[in-house]
């Protein structure tokens, strides 16, 4: 484990002092601890204080799903730092009051030691490369073979197995006390994480290598010390099961038995959790204790596009302008219109050019965000372009706050019940007695 150079370990000493009495750090000290913990804010390299809320990192964390479903939906308080590369998902992010850094994950490093006390890691990298939609480069298995060969070196290269943990299991033994097992981790193989990197190299699409980073992250902060309780993953329903496979795998350890042994994955499609299009995603999660993935409540309701957007019935969707009629059904070919009386297609970038039928009007940016489970006044950024493809792209908040409630003893359910009358005006379409939430 890294130690603060003498200087820093003066001021985080400075800091915590003032912060015990209740006193404001000085305005000198936090300038120094922020540029001493960049690109991570100079608080991060303070301990945690009774009552603080927990850190968490969000990588590849675009406009804000994950940060929404835990702030607005389950109303928890967390110290988040959001990590993406894209310059418009990070200015949405923080009109919305999230924290956002700016830069290639790629570069960064995850032993840093601002990132000594983070206990949540959240990953959602990039999917093009393994959707429908993309080119299938990752569904190749050359580079699924490349990606997973460097999977496999990850455990070893963070230490994989805590000492208290082979404590436990066997104190007092003069083999794993020769060989450090007692000292806090397995010994290291040696392999850095930027070396790791480079294995990638040969991968036809560098998007694929962007899985990596999950173990990268996860082994490295603990090998800095970080307390991490609980890991969630969110990519392409088509992610190759070898890859899940190899990640659940190393987070287990050699013998499956490591501090990571909780570990679950499903398919998960947002229209049968109430929002008002479908999207279906894999999450990933794992955890130290039991941990599970959320299924639809039975009164969950089905929100249609009409009643999210408050259209009248009747009204269709043009996704592709004027196509071929088929003489066959009277429709034009291409499957270019869909019924708002139901929840929408999934959002792609290109639902910039949807239309609405009865009129021509095109779909707004805050009708997009609804969609996806977005408050309407949410304050997208950039190019219209920019904000649809921002909202193609992100874990819809509700989704998020389903996932991570069990971590934070919120009842993830009521409170997305709540979240979605809010959001749709619900209370029109359902029963009082649907939701014990609904006032």
């Amino acid at each position: 484990m890294r130690t603060l150079p003498p200087t820093v370990a003066t001021a985080v000493h400075i800091a915590t002092l003032a912060r015990q009495n209740g006193l404001p750090i000085p305005p000198k000290v936090l300038a120094f601890l922020d540029t001493a913990a960049a690109p991570f804010p100079g608080r991060w390299l303070l301990d945690p204080l009774p009552g603080d809320p927990i850190r968490i990192i969000e990588l590849f964390a675009g406009p804000g799903g994950w940060s929404e479903g835990l702030a607005t939906v389950l109303g928890v308080a967390v110290d988040a730092v959001g990590i993406d590369v894209s310059k418009d998902a990070c200015a949405t992010a923080r009109a919305a009051g999230h924290f956002r850094i700016c830069a290639d994950i790629t570069a960064l490093d995850p032993e840093h030691y601002a990132l000594r006390h983070v206990r949540g890691l959240i990953v959602s990298p990039p999917c093009p490369s393994f959707s429908p939609a993309g080119k299938h480069s990752g569904q190749e298995q050359a580079n699924i073979d490349v990606l997973c060969s460097v999977l496999a070196q990850t455990s070893e290269a963070g230490g994989f197995l805590p000492g208290n943990e082979l404590d436990d299991l066997c104190e007092g033994c003069d083999t794993c006390d020769e060989l450090g097992y007692h000292d806090g981790f397995a010994p290291r193989s040696g392999a850095t994480w930027d070396e790791l990197r480079a294995q990638l190299a040969p991968l036809t699409d560098a998007r694929i290598g962007l899985m990596a980073e999950l173990l990268f992250w996860a082994f490295g902060m603990q090998a800095a010390g970080a307390p991490l309780q609980f890991i969630a993953m969110e990519q392409s329903s088509r992610l190759p099961q070898q890859i899940l496979g190899d990640i659940r795998r190393e987070l287990r350890g050699g013998q499956q038995e490591g501090q990571w042994y909780w570990s679950t994955q499903g398919i998960l499609e947002a229209s049968e959790f109430g929002l008002a299009s479908r999207r279906e995603r894999v999450f990933f999660l794992a955890s130290r204790r039991l941990s599970s993935l959320p299924t639809p409540g039975e009164n969950v309701p089905r929100t249609t596009m009409a009643q999210a957007l408050g259209w009248k019935e009747g009204e269709r969707i043009n996704t592709r302008g004027v196509r071929p009629i088929d003489p066959a059904t009277g429709r034009a070919k291409g499957g270019n219109e869909f019924s708002a009386d139901k929840p929408s297609n999934c959002l792609t970038g290109k639902a910039r050019t949807w239309k609405r039928v009865s009129d021509g009007l095109r779909l707004t940016q805050n009708e997009a965000g609804l969609l996806v489970g977005f408050r309407s006044s949410y304050p997208g950024q950039g190019s219209r372009t920019s904000v649809f493809q921002q909202f193609a792209d992100v874990v819809p908040p509700l989704m998020a706050a389903r996932v991570l409630a069990q971590f934070f003893n919120v009842d993830g359910e009521a409170r997305a019940a709540d979240y979605l009358c809010q959001l749709y005006r619900l209370h029109e379409y359902l029963d009082a007695d649907d939701y014990d939430t609904v006032a």
